[in-house]
């Protein structure tokens, strides 16, 4: 199960979200997020945003977003809720090395 607290600035309240379900295509999603990563394809702004896209494709609900994240997480914390999402998604950091270690032999 995934979840996210995201702040409201407008009504100042926190809200969780959860998501119980990931599909096999958000994993492929996160997989080849990485991928690009590992190979120096994007800077760290790039990085930040299209992992925020990504997790916000990781919830049904609309009031996950990529605005929303943006606004409603703090900036010291953003990147450790980002990387715990993802680290879900990959099923853990045991699970996540060997998935990376998988696509690396497939692209040899």
């Amino acid at each position: 199960m995934l979840k996210i607290e995201l702040y409201n600035p407008e009504t100042g309240e926190t809200k969780t979200y959860t998501e119980n379900f990931v599909s096999a295509r958000s994993l492929r999603k996160v997989i080849e997020f990485g991928m690009k990563t590992e190979k120096g394809e994007m800077n760290e702004l790039e990085q930040l945003d299209e992992l925020v896209a990504l997790v916000a494709s990781l919830f049904r609900n609309e009031e996950v977003n990529y605005d929303s994240i943006f606004d409603g997480i703090a900036a010291d914390k953003i990147a450790d809720v980002l990387n715990e999402i993802i680290t879900k998604v990959m099923g853990g950091e045991a699970k996540k090395k060997q998935a990376l270690e998988q696509v690396e032999k497939l692209k040899k």
